[in-house]
């Protein structure tokens, strides 16, 4: 069984959450500064999980397909996709070796979850191959000098079978080592934490104080993006 499978139903019910729905809307808009997603372009989405990205990329009118490993979380993407009346192909396989040809598609979306495989050099070295020339890679990741990712990680100490338990968070200066070239861009944000959310206004206002300066110190999520020549 996936790590992931037993909280496939649960999953996004954090994004229900005021906190939950705040983060969610920061990491598709970081996101989405940095991928650039055109319509009609043709996307995967490596570790999908429950489809929030998946159905993300559809809504704005790329061709996606979506990959995970956990059969349950699939099933939940699936059933999300159906009712959202989104055309998006869902396909179970392992991001290390993802199932698809040399150049296969305009842009690579990997969204927390180079945080739980065992080979993150390899994944991105997959996401790579599988993009066409002028490509782009996009990863989303925990900020490891964060208090979220101080949180995950006491949460795992505390919770031996918490999908956190093996999660390896990541610098900048490990990002750019995850591939032989650097990422074109690096981008970070989500310098809100659980303790001090109040409301979203307050949270937008942290979050362009620290963004401005584009500092990682205090950033619970990273993007970096990788292009294909």
């Amino acid at each position: 069984m996936s790590l992931f499978d037993d909280t496939a139903k649960d999953y996004d019910s954090w994004c229900k959450t005021p906190i939950g729905s705040y983060v969610d809307t920061l990491e598709k808009q970081l996101i989405d500064e940095v991928a650039e997603p055109k319509t009609g372009e043709i996307a995967i989405d490596l570790g999908c999980g429950t489809g929030i990205f998946s159905i993300w990329l559809a809504e704005k009118g790329l061709s996606v397909t979506g990959v995970d490993i956990a059969s349950e979380m699939l099933k939940v993407a699936e059933y999300k996709s159906i009712q959202n009346r989104s055309a998006i192909h869902f396909k179970k396989a392992d991001l290390h070796k993802p199932p698809f040809k040399d150049q296969s598609f305009d842009l690579a979306v990997c969204n927390i979850a180079l945080e739980f495989v065992s080979s993150p050099e390899l994944v991105v070295a997959e996401g790579l191959r599988v993009l066409k020339k002028g490509g782009r890679l996009v990863v989303g990741m925990i900020g490891k000098q964060s208090e979220w990712a101080r949180m995950y990680g006491a949460r795992a100490k505390q919770k031996k079978d918490s999908v956190f338990a093996n999660a390896r968070f990541f610098s900048s200066k490990e990002i750019k080592q995850l591939y032989s070239t650097k990422p074109s861009f690096l981008r970070f944000g989500l310098y809100i934490t659980p303790a001090n959310y109040k409301s979203d206004q307050s949270a937008v206002q942290i979050e362009k104080k620290f963004r401005s300066n584009n500092e990682e110190i205090g950033a619970g999520y990273i993007v970096s993006r990788w292009d294909k020549n």
